[in-house]
């Protein structure tokens, strides 16, 4: 018998509330088009992203990434109130009719949460291994979005392993892209070198670097990617990581960082013991801090360190019903988001895209080698594990240490 697929749908505006939903009139599955892929997701992660796609999925267009399947019962198939999310993992190739991806070999990259196969057409990529997604319906999604890679059918043992090795590619592979655009392309060795910022705002040489949730993923490869060797000309004076008392004791633990302080620590009290200079530059790195946290010590700090600097990379989990207006930005600090569909870009066009490709596979696979101390990668098997996960992060029961990771 055929298995019966299941997707998550979510309240688009609660996306905290979800369903897990099944299709038995999904099958059969219709002829697959010329170029195209039929694919099945294998491994996904949760991370605080997936909760980011949902908070901004609106005006970047991630609830239209996966669209709801015309089978949908109702109530879930009105898209006005509900709607599919992704995430990042592996999944299968059930059926091909594009030479770059055959049948029984798998992808990486962005996939829909559930167990329905998924259809899309392709084209190559200029970049042996990998492929770029052309439904008409996902060209408004950013480019990063699109790009797939292939990998062969022999890595179906190290899924049914569980192997940690597949684990950290669901979920830390993506973070470290964007850890690797900021330390290579956007605050590189070379501050001229950068590839949207002015030589003085790139220059991160003496500086004291602060990053608010220090333990995310994208935090913990950032500040890994900071000691590399090839930084020893341009290193930051200190590296700081100012943590909440849920997350201290694990990116302590991490050994990534000079010092973790909470968050509830004032600001100048803090920079004065560790003696920096008030003429000295200071860049706080947001990776998703709660409650406004990196913006309340920009306040602070500015009011002694002329050179501050605002570094926006992450958004917070927070409840969609709490609602509330943002932090407010204090007057006079220097603020950078970090866009890591636009650095990639950027990045291609300064080094061709093989080389930038060969470079961050080169830099992942250090990291991966390395990991992360004290990090603790959590399987589950099935989507009533992914359903139990996924509300484990609503009721912030997800501890820092903890990578969530599951087969499906």
């Amino acid at each position: 018998m055929a298995e019966v697929p299941v997707i998550q749908i979510l309240d688009k505006k609660n996306y905290f509330e979800q369903a897990l939903v099944p299709l038995p009139n999904a099958l059969p599955l219709p002829p697959l088009k010329e170029s195209s892929l039929r694919i099945r997701t294998e491994v996904l992660c949760l991370t605080s992203n997936n909760f980011t796609y949902c908070k901004l999925g609106e005006l970047l267009h991630w609830w239209d990434v996966h669209p709801i399947p015309p089978s949908t019962p109702a109530p879930y198939n009105d898209a006005s109130t509900y709607g599919r999310i992704n995430c990042w993992g592996y999944a299968r190739v059930l059926e091909s009719t594009f030479d770059g991806a055959p049948k029984g070999s798998y992808v990486f990259g962005y996939l829909p949460i559930g167990t329905l196969p998924q259809d899309f057409q392709v084209k190559p990529a200029n970049v042996p291994g990998q492929f770029i997604v052309t439904e008409p319906h996902r060209q408004q999604q950013l480019p990063v979005y699109n790009r797939y890679r292939v990998f062969p059918e022999s890595l179906g043992e190290e899924i049914a392993a569980k192997a940690d090795a597949i684990a950290y590619d669901a979920l830390v592979s993506v973070m470290h892209l964007t850890g690797y655009l900021m330390t290579e392309f956007m605050f590189p060795p070379d501050p001229a070198r950068s590839v949207n910022l002015e030589p003085q705002q790139a220059d991160l040489a003496g500086a004291t670097v602060v990053s608010f949730a220090p333990g995310s993923k994208v935090g913990l490869a950032f500040a890994h990617l900071l000691r590399s060797p090839r930084r020893a000309a341009n290193r930051p004076r200190r590296v700081l990581g100012a943590a909440s008392e849920h997350s201290r004791a694990f990116v302590r633990a991490t050994g990534l960082y000079d010092e973790v302080v909470p968050t509830s620590a004032d600001p100048l009290e803090v920079l004065a013991r560790l003696a920096a200079p008030a003429d000295g530059k200071v860049v706080l790195f947001d990776f998703g801090g709660r409650g406004g946290v990196a913006w309340r010590w920009a306040a602070a700090v500015r009011s002694a360190f002329p050179r501050t600097q605002v570094v926006v990379v992450g958004a917070e989990v927070s409840d969609p019903r709490a609602g509330g207006p943002p932090a407010p930005r204090p007057d006079g600090v220097d603020v950078a988001q970090v866009m890591a569909d636009t650095l990639q870009t950027a990045a291609m066009g300064r080094v061709g895209e093989r080389e930038y490709f060969e470079g961050v596979d080169a830099s992942w696979e250090r990291l991966r080698g390395e990991g992360f101390k004290g990090f603790k990668i959590k399987w589950g098997e099935g989507m009533e594990a992914v359903k139990e996960g996924w509300d484990r992060f609503a009721r912030n029961e997800v501890q820092a240490d903890e990578g969530l990771v599951f087969k499906v």
